[in-house]
């Protein structure tokens, strides 16, 4: 089983096993990711959200197993940063909606 980053691969069994620290990555952008992932392969998720998360992901109909690991850990970053931006925008969000409802309660 060749090892890579947090990528464990086997290519005999078709499934990877990635690892993931809870301290970089919530447990609401690992579910976000492994959703993402749903067509494309079979996904289980364990471990200890504390200190380590480990996802098992088997290709759905011959997808390449290495492809599929890294396209979970690209899934990672992308609802990391969307989280980021959204927590960071929150307040400037939440002002446009109020503005919405007292603009709209005027008329």
């Amino acid at each position: 089983m060749p090892n890579s980053g947090n990528i464990e691969l086997n290519r005999e069994e078709n499934f990877a096993l990635v690892s993931v620290n809870p301290k970089i990555y919530s447990l609401a952008v690992v579910f976000s990711a492994a959703y993402v992932m749903l067509e494309k392969a079979f996904v289980v998720i364990d471990g200890s959200p504390e200190e380590q998360i480990v996802v098992s992901l088997e290709p759905k109909s011959g997808k390449d197993v290495g492809g599929i690991a890294r396209e979970f850990n690209e899934q990672l970053v992308n609802f990391a940063v969307n989280l980021e931006q959204s927590q960071a925008t929150k307040a400037i969000r939440e002002e446009f909606v109020k503005q919405a409802f007292l603009t709209h309660s005027r008329k």
